[in-house]
Order: structure tokens, then C-alpha cells, then sequence
């Protein structure tokens, strides 16, 4: 760091006091100097009025865990409560831990005492893990996982290794991390919402700071001693840098160090006593010297100065006489000045400290005054702003403040030139002045300034400003006021009361529908919780559904089936920590009962290849929506045999526009809980699009009844009218439980079918270039019951719907539904397909496609059976012409675009002499040849062509 250079006035052998006032002119010079640290404290009225709060925390203060490129170190002496600068941070395992070193100080501390998030003190096991319950990870029953937080500390020797756990956790850290010369924290926070509602907390910690050097013990030791501290800042490079063997006198500051380990007594009584002068606090090495000596010295209520090339220390403490000063010894006139201006007198004193008493915030110390001094200056109290940011303690602030005013109140100050016998006295001694004329008689003054030189007439002089003083500016019989910390009852940031819950259901009419509503109440006797989060589940869950968070109390969960709920709620603070949760279980949900009603009116019109379908809408309030299926067959279709189309229309619609296709269409009714019309409605559809739209059929994918595609979760079963695909079970006959005539539904199957299966058609059509073509399914589905048995039936008995033993025509549980996937692709080669889409009717441009069938059922006893599995392809008839093509002889005809298969070709010939013929040859989907004969050769009589094929399919280029 920069020298300080001191300069050698011409003539003068010893030097100006120094009350760390330091201003840099150029790069080094100190040019200026003050007296010490309280007057120069007192003398800056102004400044120090309007920035108190910031004079008292110098560091980075119990708030601050700041993230910055670059920045200065903290410097902690005594103990303190200090935050930090972040100096790394990163995230592993998928976002689950979040790891921060956060810096205390860059240096060695003597230990980190207790750590802190936010203001909640932390308890550590063994192993770092935080044991507080607010940090604990809990389970939905609020069984306690694991800690949310692991803290390791790390004091900053010379020779710390790198923390072992983040080594092993991230790969970004190593053993060569090890930080040396930095305290610090490192903390492991686990990602938990409810632990962090609002994110991380602020770090702090309780720090023991530096430990320096006594020269009475010529040892390194762990004390807040003030002068020691001071002594620790002029010699490191961060302060001064000053040579501690040349320029620091030890004596001085040895005695300035026994002053300070004086014990005072303490107003509480019992003996307690305290040290005279101690220093705790913080700051960062970005401060000016000035500022942070000034504050320094002011913790020992004391005086710093530079003689005889050392620097040295007199903490606050009257002491007796050290010489008497007669008329002999002046060798001018004394200049007098009796009073400060109105401007800088005060009679009080007040300011800010930061100890254990205030949880180490900065914090107004009581205020310190004289009722004598007040009736003086006319009974004004007039207070000077005193910040002491490196005085832990309020009994110690309150002394030094009071020195602070009874020194201030000793304005009589004196200034001349003395003989010889001044030589022997430096800043801070205490001499009695005698002087007749102006009435003194042994009157103690305090050296405030002191220099030597060579007057005009070349005679030796000593130049000193006497300050007066007495004893009673330094006594303290245990006078202090008492500290009070705001005298609040607040509780703690992270408690959180415990709320009331109720809970009620309703059933409501809402846009023309009933809704089941779940209304919950959450009430809180204390003020301080500021939200409420409600959770609600069926009983039969494992999880808990949020309502969510608000201030209001009052919450629905609307939209709920018939079951069985529990319910629990907690309060936020305003802080975000939230309390225990209130349960109420097993509320019985029973809103709706009656299943709708069936549809009426339900018919459609075909409009080209579009069936639109209506009905009259169902009143019932607690309509979901409609349900349409479809069977091919015209004459015994069955609602449980057909197959869905339209799985869910909302309501109100009662209007829908399907493919129009030959056969039976169904109907039904769905409430909110899933229940549906007892019976369906259907009307029957004869439609024949091949007539509409002029298609086609060029062929049909048959699979039936041989079955050979590839099949997943479906089996191929037999019974008296044949082959049929039906659904998988779930478990193997070997696997099943209980006696064997007690199983039921298939003869390998114990735990019903499975949910959905497909079948992949063993066909791939290739039509050996891209057309485009219509396809549709055609297939016929049985509904195949297992336990359709009055006995075997599952659920209440006045639950089932439909004939007393159970209707399987009313059943929907089972459906089928076609799928396609295409390419343009050669198929035999490496195609890349289109992925499946399902269709009921489909207009598809490709070279190839490959179908499935999917099966599905909601009720593991029941299973489609398809008996007829097929594909009809078409392909619309078009027509291509050409008109007024002259040709000689022959002509090679190209259609513009070719045709699936070959068309039928009309034609003209204009032109023809007499008894000319043509003929056509080669005629394929491509185009055709032509010949004109004249007798029995070519003709070489020049004709005009016009013709016509039509035909289907178009190749698409």
C-alpha cells in the first residue's frame, strides 16, 4: 500500500498530534492533523447529524450477502455479527442444492460463534446439519424428511484446506479451493418451497475477529482490547503499514492497553463490572484511514499522535499533573479564547452503537446530557450526533459520550510559546498552569498541541494549545441508564399461529349446471399470520391438492365428484414462514345421485360426405356432456358393440357434424361424476359415398379372421362364431390367487383385462407412387362381459344401471378405434412414416400406409371383441383431355398427370383423307399411341387429335 511520508519542517524537531486525520495530496504526503478522536467527532456537527446510521456499521452489516465481480475485504475486531460478500456459488444434482460460500473477513478469526438466517439464531449438529424446526423438510404429514440447510465454518488460517463436502458434491470445487486468509461460511441449502417461500434467507454470523499482537505479552492473543486493536490497524497493510519495530511506542501504547483493561463498575450492581475500553465492530478496507482510526480512537475516548518519529496513544483516563508551568516558562503572550461559538456548543449527546444488547444492528445508545448545562445555554437541549460504530456495548457508549460532553464543555483554551521545560510534555499530558495575572492557580490544562522550533530572534521555543480539563470530565460513578431494545412483544419471525378450519359442501347452479363445491374456512385468532393456504384430497389419494395462497380466508374447490375428502390449512407471516397445519378428515362428499336423463329427438341429415347430428339438450343440472358411438351394422347394433366417435361434447351443444357413414349412431347423456343415460338413442344411416362422390374402390385390407398382425396386449380368442381379437389379461393363470372355479373372465385371467391393447395390421398397402385416396375402417365389435352375472357384479346393487340383472346394451366401457400412419416413401427401403392418427374417415396423400386397431376399456371385467377388422380404400374418378394435337403418321400421347389404373379413352380425328384408319396401341395409365393408315401404311396426311380419358387416381409428382 501507499507510504506514508511525514514531513520534516525546517527547524522542528518533533511533530504535530495526530488524531487520524489523513488526507493524501499527490500520492503520500500527509499534510494536516487533528487532536483526537472525539473532538474531531464533535467538530463535525453537521455531517455527522445526517449520516449517524451509516457512521455506525462500517462493514457489511448483518443484511448483506452481496454478489460482486470484486470486493474489498472486512476487517472484524472484537465480536461482531457480519454478513458477507458471495464468492462462490453453484447448483448441483438437478437443481436440488444450492452452495454458497459467503465471506466474513479476510483475515483469520478467533472463532464463528453462532450463524444466522435472517434473524433466526441457528443450532448445528455434528455434522453442520441446522436443527431448527423451520428449516426442517417435512412430508405431507408434516413428518420431519431431512434439514433444508448444512453450514460448515472455516476461520481463514494460512493453511485451511478446502471444505471436504463440497469437494465430493461439486466437481466445479477441488482440493486445491482452499481459500486461505478468508473466514468464511459455507452453506448447503436443499430446494424446498414451503422451507423457502421467498427464497433464501440473508447469512450472518457472530464472528470473533482478529487476534493481535500485546506487546506486554509479546504474544498474538484473542482480545478486544481498543488500544491493542488500534496498535493491530496502524501496522497491518491495510491500515497504515507502518514499521511495527521503528515506529510504533510500545510504552505507549502498553499503558494506553492497562488503561483500557480497567474495570468499571455497572449501574446493574452484584459487582458486575466491565472493561474501560473495548473494541467490536467491522469494516471494509475500501475505507479512508482517516475515518477508520478516527472511530477507532474514539472507542478508547482517547488521543492519537506522531513525536519522535513513533506514533503513540493516551486512552481516556484523567491523570494527575505531569509538570507545573509558571510565568517563567512563557516566553509569549497567551492567547485566550474562553467560549466555542453558539454554533458548536451543545449540551447532549446522543448516537448510535452496535452490540450483543441490539443483536448487533445499529442502534441509538440512551442519550447522555447535563440539566446544568442545559439551564447555561437557557434551557435548550441542544444535542451533538456522536455515532461510536466500534463500542459493543450501551454502558461503554454512554461513558464515552459523557466524556465526549464535559470535554466539550472545558472550552477555556489556551495558546503561547514555552521555554525548554515543555520539551519534556507530548499531546495528551496533563500540566497545571499558575499564572497571576489571569488568576490561575495550578489549573490543569491538557497538551492539545505541541511543536518545537526556532523563534525570529533564533531562540529555541516550544509552541503548544492547552486545552483545560478536570477529573469530573472523565468520572463515572455507574451512572449509566439502562438499554432498552424497543420494548416489543413481537414474535419471533418464523412463528406462525396456528389457524381454525371448518368445512362445508354445497351444490350450486352455475351457467345453467350444477357444481359440487368444497367451502373452506380458515380463520386465525393473532394478528401476524397475513395468508392462509388451503390443501385439500380424496381420502383414498396420497397427495394433497393446493387450493392456493391468499389473505382472504375463504376458499371453494368447485367442480368435485361424490367422495369421501380430507382437508387441511396453515397460516404465512408476513415474512413467508409458514405454520403448522389444522386437518379435518373423512368429509363425505354427496352431491349427486340421479343419473341424466336420455337423449330425445336424436337425428341427423347427410350433406355430402357430412352427417349432422341434433337433439333436444337434457335439463338435468349436473350435465357434463354427450357421448356418441357408432356401429357399421344397420339392423341389431347395440350401444355396448359399437365404438366411440365423439368421446366428449360439452355442454349445451345439442348439435354435431360427423363423418356420414352406413350405420347405427348412438347417444348418451354424462354427468359430472361420470355417470351416463340409462339407455342411449340412436337412429340408423344409409349412406353410400362411393355414389356421392364418384370414388372408387381399388381394394380392402382384410384381417380378419385370420388375425396375423402383430398384437400388444391382445390375444386371439375363439368361441361358436368364430375368431376374434379381445384385450390381454392382466395376470397369468400360473400367478393367480385363491381356488380356481373363483376366477373370473378368461381361463388365464384372475385380475381382468387389461386397459388397452393394439393390433397392427399384417398389411402394408403400396400403391408404388403417392395417390390420393379415401380410406375407411370397417369393423364389427362385440361387447364381451365377464362378470355380467347378478352375482358377479361389482359395486351397490341400487348403483347399477339399466335391468336387474345388468343390461350389457347400456354399457360404454369398451371401444375400438381405428389408426393410420403413411409415408411417400418406398416402403421395402428405409421409409419415414407419418406418426399413427386415428380417423373415422380419412382423404390421405401418400405412397403407403399402415394401419392399427386400438382396444380400450375403463372396467378391467369387460373387453371389446372384433370379429371384423378391414380397410376399403377409394379413389375419386377424374378426367384429363387434351384438344387440337397435329400429328403426321403416329403420335406418342403423355396424360399430364397419370391416372391409379388405366382409363377409357374418347376421341377425334379431324383431318382424315378418305379411307384412312387409325388405331391405338400401348395404352396404359400413363398415356396411349396412336396410328394413322392410309390403306395398309402409315399415313403421311397431317391430322388433329382431341381426346378424353377418364379414370381414377392421380399420381401425385
Amino acid at each position: 500500500m501507499p507510504q506514508f511520508i511525514i514531513p520534516i519542517i525546517a527547524g522542528v524537531v518533533g511533530s504535530t498530534a495526530v488524531a487520524a486525520v489523513i488526507y493524501y495530496v499527490g500520492s503520500t504526503v500527509i499534510t494536516s492533523y487533528a487532536l483526537n478522536a472525539l473532538s474531531k467527532k464533535a467538530t463535525r456537527k453537521a455531517a455527522a447529524a445526517a449520516a449517524s446510521a451509516q457512521a455506525a456499521q462500517k462493514g457489511y452489516g448483518t443484511s448483506v450477502n452481496a454478489v460482486v465481480p470484486a470486493a474489498d475485504h472486512a476487517i472484524i475486531y472484537g465480536v461482531q455479527r457480519v454478513g458477507g460478500i458471495i464468492f462462490y456459488r453453484s447448483i448441483t444434482e438437478d437443481q436440488k442444492y444450492l452452495h454458497t460460500l459467503i465471506a466474513l473477513a479476510g483475515h483469520e478469526c478467533s472463532q464463528i460463534n453462532t450463524v444466522y438466517a435472517g434473524n433466526v439464531s441457528l443450532s448445528l449438529d455434528g455434522s453442520g446439519f441446522v436443527t431448527n424446526d423451520e428449516f426442517q423438510i417435512k412430508d405431507d404429514d408434516g413428518n420431519v424428511v431431512n434439514s433444508a440447510l448444512r453450514i460448515k465454518k472455516h476461520l481463514g488460517s494460512s493453511s485451511q484446506a478446502a471444505d471436504a463436502d463440497l469437494v465430493a458434491e461439486d466437481s466445479a470445487w477441488t482440493s486445491a479451493h482452499q481459500a486461505k486468509g478468508i473466514c468464511y461460511i459455507y452453506v448447503r441449502a436443499e430446494f424446498d418451497t414451503s422451507v423457502f417461500p421467498q427464497g433464501l434467507p440473508v447469512f450472518s454470523a457472530k464472528v470473533r475477529g482478529k487476534k493481535v499482537y500485546d506487546p506486554r505479552t509479546s504474544s498474538f492473543v484473542d482480545s478486544s482490547n481498543a488500544a491493542l486493536t488500534l496498535r493491530d490497524y496502524l501496522i497491518s497493510d491495510y491500515g497504515l503499514g507502518v514499521d511495527e519495530a521503528t515506529e510504533i511506542n510500545d510504552t505507549l501504547f502498553s499503558a494506553a492497553a492497562n488503561v483500557c483493561d480497567e474495570n468499571v463498575p455497572l449501574a446493574e450492581g452484584g459487582g458486575a463490572t466491565e472493561n474501560r475500553y473495548e473494541t467490536h465492530g467491522s469494516f471494509v478496507t475500501s475505507l479512508a484511514p482517516d475515518d477508520v482510526i478516527t472511530d477507532l480512537v474514539a472507542s478508547m475516548a482517547g488521543t492519537i499522535f506522531y513525536s519522535q518519529g513513533q506514533w503513540g496513544v493516551k486512552a481516556g483516563e484523567f491523570t494527575s499533573s505531569v509538570l507545573t508551568l509558571t510565568e517563567d516558562d512563557l516566553r509569549s503572550n497567551l492567547q485566550v479564547s474562553t467560549r466555542f461559538s453558539r454554533r458548536d456548543n451543545f449540551n447532549a449527546v446522543s448516537g448510535m452503537f452496535s452490540g450483543f444488547e441490539s443483536d448487533y444492528q445499529p442502534t441509538d445508545y440512551p442519550i447522555v446530557t447535563s440539566s446544568a448545562f442545559e439551564t447555561v445555554d437557557g434551557g435548550e437541549r441542544i444535542i451533538q450526533d456522536i455515532p461510536l460504530p466500534f463500542t459493543g456495548r450501551s454502558t461503554a457508549a454512554q461513558r464515552i459520550a459523557k466524556i465526549a460532553l464535559f470535554k466539550q464543555r472545558e472550552q477555556l483554551t489556551l495558546s503561547g510559546t514555552f521555554g525548554l521545560r515543555a520539551l519534556q510534555l507530548q499531546i495528551g499530558d496533563i500540566i497545571s498552569l499558575t499564572n497571576t495575572r489571569l488568576g490561575f492557580s495550578s489549573k490543569t490544562f491538557e497538551v492539545a498541541d505541541w511543536s518545537f522550533g526556532i523563534s525570529q530572534d533564533k531562540a529555541l521555543e516550544v509552541t503548544m494549545t492547552l486545552r483545560e480539563i478536570s477529573s469530573a470530565v472523565y468520572d463515572w460513578n455507574a451512572e449509566e441508564t439502562a438499554f432498552e431494545l424497543g420494548n416489543t412483544t413481537l414474535p419471533s419471525a418464523s412463528e406462525v399461529p396456528t389457524v381454525g378450519l371448518d368445512v362445508d359442501f354445497d351444490l350450486r347452479e352455475v351457467n345453467q349446471a350444477a357444481i359440487g363445491v368444497l367451502v373452506i374456512e380458515v380463520t386465525a385468532n393473532e394478528p401476524f399470520a397475513v395468508e392462509f393456504e388451503a390443501q385439500y384430497k380424496r381420502t383414498s389419494d396420497t397427495n394433497f391438492v393446493s387450493v392456493g395462497k391468499q389473505r382472504n380466508g375463504l376458499f371453494e374447490v368447485t367442480g368435485l365428484s361424490d367422495d369421501t375428502y380430507d382437508v387441511r390449512a396453515r397460516g404465512f407471516n408476513a415474512f413467508g414462514a409458514a405454520g403448522p397445519f389444522t386437518a379435518i378428515a373423512g368429509r363425505q362428499l354427496t352431491a349427486f345421485a340421479s343419473p341424466p336423463d336420455d337423449v330425445q329427438n336424436f337425428t341427423g341429415n347427410v350433406t355430402g360426405n357430412a352427417l349432422n347430428l341434433s337433439w333436444t339438450p337434457v335439463t338435468n343440472l349436473d350435465l357434463s356432456h354427450y357421448k356418441i358411438r357408432y356401429a357399421s351394422e344397420t339392423s341389431g347394433a347395440s350401444y355396448q358393440n359399437a365404438v366411440d366417435i365423439v368421446d366428449k361434447l360439452a355442454r349445451p351443444a345439442n348439435v354435431a357434424v360427423v363423418p356420414a357413414k352406413t350405420g347405427t349412431y348412438f347417444i348418451k347423456a354424462i354427468d359430472k361424476i361420470g355417470g351416463s343415460s340409462a339407455n342411449p338413442s340412436s337412429f340408423v344411416v344409409l349412406v353410400d359415398p362411393n355414389n356421392v362422390e364418384n370414388f372408387n374402390a381399388i381394394q380392402t385390407i382384410q384381417e380378419d379372421p385370420v388375425f396375423a398382425g402383430t398384437r400388444s396386449n391382445v390375444v386371439v380368442l375363439e368361441d361358436s362364431e368364430g375368431d376374434y381379437l379381445a384385450l390381454d389379461t392382466v395376470d397369468q393363470f400360473d400367478s393367480g390367487a385363491g381356488d380356481f372355479d373363483d376366477a373370473l373372465g378368461l381361463f388365464d385371467g384372475f385380475s381382468g383385462t387389461v386397459s388397452s391393447g393394439t393390433y397392427d395390421f399384417n398389411t402394408t398397402v403400396d400403391f408404388g407412387e403417392v395417390y390420393t385416396s379415401r380410406i375407411y375402417p370397417k369393423f364389427k365389435v362385440d361387447y364381451l362381459d365377464y362378470v355380467n352375472d347378478f352375482d358377479s357384479a361389482t359395486g351397490l346393487f341400487d348403483a347399477r344401471l339399466g335391468d336387474f340383472d345388468g343390461d350389457p346394451a347400456a354399457f360404454d366401457v369398451t371401444s375400438a378405434r381405428f389408426e393410420l400412419r403413411h409415408t411417400n416413401d418406398d416402403p421395402s427401403g428405409s421409409p419415414t412414416y407419418t406418426s399413427y392418427q386415428p380417423f373415422i374417415v380419412a382423404d390421405i396423400t401418400a405412397r403407403a400406409m399402415q394401419f392399427r386397431c386400438i382396444l380400450e376399456c375403463t372396467n378391467g371385467a369387460a373387453s371389446p371383441a372384433i370379429r371384423e377388422l378391414r380397410a376399403e380404400i377409394d379413389m375419386p374418378e377424374r378426367t384429363q383431355s387434351e384438344v387440337d394435337i397435329t400429328f403426321t403418321g403416329t403420335k406418342s400421347v403423355t396424360f399430364p398427370t397419370k391416372f391409379k389404373g388405366v382409363p377409357a379413352i374418347g376421341l377425334s380425328l379431324a383431318n382424315l383423307a378418305d379411307g384412312e384408319r387409325y388405331a391405338i396401341t400401348n395404352k396404359t395409365r400413363a398415356g396411349f399411341d396412336i396410328e394413322v393408315f392410309s390403306g395398309g401404311s402409315t399415313s403421311t396426311n397431317s391430322v388433329t387429335l382431341d381426346y378424353v380419358a377418364k379414370g381414377f387416381g392421380k399420381e401425385i409428382v
